[in-house]
Parts: C-alpha cells; structure tokens; sequence
C-alpha cells in the first residue's frame, strides 16, 4: 500500500500539532476548551485507529474523566466537525479527529472485507458533490465513511 493512501502514516505527526489544530477549530466554532475536550482530542491525537467511546474513556484512565462526560464530549466534537465518527453496522460509533494540521486534511474509506481504513483525497467527492447539489442536496462528505473495498479484498 503506498504512503498516500496508509491511514497511520499519514497521522505520524505529532499529536501536539493534532491536537493544537483541533483546539483551534474549537476556539472557531465559539466552542470553550476544557480539560476534558483536551484529554479527549489527546487521546484521539495519540491513536490513528478509529476509536469507540468506551476505548477512549479507557485509553483516559480511571478518575481522569468520567465516562459520561467522554461520550458528552464525543458527541459536541462531532456535532462541531472537529471529530468525524462513523457507524459500522453492528458495531458502537467510531470516533477520529477531522480537525488536522494543515497538508493531513483526509476522508475515510471503510473496508468490508478487512476493516482497513484507507485515505481518501478530500477532493474525491467534489463531482458528486456538485451533482447532488444541483439535485437541491448537499452532501456533507467530511462526516462521512464510506464503506467498500480495498484493491486487495477486491482483488481477491
């Protein structure tokens, strides 16, 4: 798989800077940034999987942050578009920072057959973009996974 389209490769960045464009996203939206909101985009700066809300209460520790306030907080995050979640059927909603450093700015695509997350341009959906707006439909592709195949399950 080449660089460009590996998932963790392209979040080898600091998490420093992860989180830094994420707080600035915040401070755009007229969000305040708490120690929770900070732990939280740490902890999703820290890890390039796509986590759940009760890994990331986990991957927090005991006493740090209330579980409650892990999923209150997911759930402003994602509200606010600096994290994307998504849902697989069967399975608890995923959770990933989409506020990024500048030159990181990804989509997500979902394998089916091996659960790799591969990267997809943020300019890849531009066409159906447009045509659905000309349809009286705007599509929101930055809070989006799309779920598919990778060239090797496909290929199989």
């Amino acid at each position: 798989m080449s660089a460009s389209h590996d998932h963790a490769h392209l979040h080898a960045q600091t998490a420093d800077a992860a989180v830094g464009a994420a707080v600035s996203a915040l401070r755009e939206r007229g969000e305040r940034v708490t120690a929770p909101r900070r732990a939280v985009l740490k902890v999703l700066a820290d890890h390039s999987d796509h986590l759940t809300a009760d890994e990331v209460a986990s991957l927090l520790g005991d006493g740090d942050v209330h579980r409650a306030t892990v999923y209150r907080t997911l759930e402003l995050l994602a509200d606010t578009g600096v994290v994307s979640h998504r849902h697989i059927a069967g399975g608890a909603a995923r959770y990933h920072l989409a506020a990024t450093p500048e030159g990181t700015e990804h989509l997500h695509g979902h394998c089916r057959g091996c659960g790799r997350v591969v990267v997809l341009r943020p300019d890849a959906f531009e066409r159906a973009r447009d045509l659905l707006r000309a349809e009286g439909f705007v599509l929101d592709v930055e809070q989006s996974t799309f779920s598919g195949s990778c060239t090797a399950c496909a290929d199989s």
